[in-house]
Order: C-alpha cells, then sequence, then structure tokens
C-alpha cells in the first residue's frame, strides 16, 4: 500500500479517537467528524486502490486522482479542522502541556514571507506545473516509489499550504485579506486553464512517452494508432484538469464573494471601496 494510503487509513483512525473523546458534541463536530472520514476515504481511493494503480498507466485516470489529492482532500482536511481535532486524541495533562506551550512558550515563529498566501499560491503552481514537465512526468510514472513517495506528497502538501489560507477550521475564522484569496483562487484557474489548453489545443502530439506503448522502440507499421490514443487520452486528461477545476474553484470562489458581501455589505459597495481605494493611490 502506498504511503498516503495508510496516512489515510491512521487519519480515519485519529479522527473516530478524537470524536469519541471529545467532551461534548454538536452538530458542527459531527458533521467535521463526517467530512473527516469522507476526505481519507478519498485519499485512500486515489492513493492506495486499484484505481489509483491504474493511473500508472492511464492519463485521464492519473489527472482524477492528481485532482482529488491536491484539491478536494486539502479542503476536507482543512474544512473538518483535523489538525485542531487531534488534541483530543492525547490526555489533557500532555493536552494543556502542549497548548500552553505552542501558544505561550514557543520562541520559534516561521517567517512571514514563508507563511504567506501568495508563496502558498507560487508554490501550488509550481508543483502543478512541473509535476506535467514530459522530464519529469515520464520518470515519476516509469517508477512507483517515486509517484507514493514523491508526486502523491507533493500533490497533498501543497494542496494543503494553499486551501488552509482559504478554507476556515471551525472554529477559527479566516482572517486573510480578501484580496489574497482572490488571487490565489483566480491565479491557480487561469494556471489550470493555460496547462490544459497546452495540453490539448497547443499541441498536435502526446508529450509522455511513458504513455505510449512500446515507448523507446522505433516505429512499425500500425503503432500508428497507439501514439493517437495516447494524444486522445492525454486531451481527455487536459478535459478532466480544467472541468475539474471548477468543482473546487467555484464553491471556494462563492465562499469568498460571500465574505466580502459581510465585509462591505453588498459587491457594488465592495466595487466600490475598491475603486475610491485606487483613486487615492492614482492621486
Amino acid at each position: 500500500m502506498s504511503p498516503l494510503g495508510v496516512v489515510a487509513i491512521l487519519g480515519a483512525i485519529l479522527s473516530m479517537i478524537s470524536y469519541s473523546r471529545r467532551p461534548y458534541k454538536n452538530r458542527r463536530v459531527d458533521l467535521q467528524f463526517m467530512v473527516a472520514l469522507i476526505t481519507w476515504a478519498v485519499l485512500w481511493f486515489a492513493t492506495g486502490s486499484s484505481f489509483a494503480r491504474e493511473g500508472m498507466t492511464s492519463l485521464p485516470i492519473h489527472m482524477i486522482c492528481h485532482i482529488l489529492v491536491m484539491f478536494i482532500v486539502p479542503i476536507g482536511v482543512v474544512g473538518s479542522s483535523f489538525i485542531r481535532s487531534l488534541w483530543w486524541v492525547l490526555g489533557a495533562p500532555t493536552r494543556r502541556r502542549l497548548l500552553r506551550w505552542w501558544y505561550l512558550q514557543r520562541t520559534w515563529r516561521a517567517p512571514h514571507w514563508l507563511f504567506h498566501p501568495l508563496t502558498a499560491v507560487l508554490v501550488l503552481n509550481v508543483v502543478m506545473v512541473a509535476a506535467h514537465v514530459p522530464v519529469v512526468f515520464d520518470f515519476v510514472m516509469g517508477r512507483s516509489w517515486a509517484m507514493e513517495w514523491l508526486m502523491e506528497p507533493a500533490f497533498l502538501f501543497s494542496g494543503l499550504f494553499f486551501f488552509h489560507f482559504l478554507i476556515p477550521s471551525l472554529p477559527r475564522r479566516n482572517h486573510v485579506k480578501l484580496r489574497y484569496q482572490y488571487v490565489m483562487v483566480l491565479a491557480t484557474v487561469a494556471e489550470m486553464f493555460f496547462l490544459a489548453m497546452a495540453m490539448s489545443i497547443f499541441t498536435s502530439a502526446s508529450w509522455y512517452s511513458v504513455m505510449t506503448p512500446g515507448h523507446g522502440m522505433a516505429m512499425m507499421p500500425g503503432m500508428a494508432r497507439t501514439v493517437g490514443a495516447a494524444f486522445s487520452q492525454q486531451r481527455l486528461a487536459a478535459g478532466i484538469l480544467w472541468i475539474c477545476g471548477d468543482f473546487w474553484a467555484g464553491p471556494v470562489l462563492i465562499l469568498i464573494i460571500h465574505r466580502t458581501i459581510e465585509r462591505d455589505g453588498s459587491l457594488f459597495k465592495a466595487l466600490e471601496r475598491q475603486t475610491s481605494r485606487l483613486s487615492r493611490v492614482a492621486g
């Protein structure tokens, strides 16, 4: 089983333990617990199931697993407040000591630029583009250990880094500036769109030799059909990359718009505020 498949099982176990040890429960806690269990099931499906193993030879299936691990699972982990819920796994004395150290006694703080929304969007998009560079992709897809220990963890951790600036982990509220949130979502959607177009519209051949049957061999009569099939798979994968982007970007963008309305009262007032701000800067 892949490392993230093991993480999915351990995450589900820890979620059940923390839920059972909570001294109080309400509708929000119950919902977060269900979201956590569903999230770990999705992670296992995308990394430890037979479907995930088929992704090593099928680019469309690989792309589905990519979207699940990099976008859907991080949204679920952050939205379920899983990291925060781990405090309840510990005994009360240990939990109090760790919380006291974390909030009062801890002296080291990460540099501001390192844990910044713009750093997160840069990391996520660099990982996504690098993973689809032909040389990198062929290397990883030809070696299961590279997929399991390098690419999949990079997808997951870059997604967690990205979405913890966007998705609230209740009861913690989101305090990231709205303009950063818009930039994060729109820049990532634009990058996914251009990557999808590059894989489908701006090329007439398959990028990845590892996805072409008999790669490394001289072209034989009849192999043109298999090469064409590889390119068709690449175009299908590009469509999945673009369409699946809407499944996360749409709801997250609606959430940010709702935050904007809460702050300013309406979108028109928000637009007026930004217009007046730009006028002052220009003046």
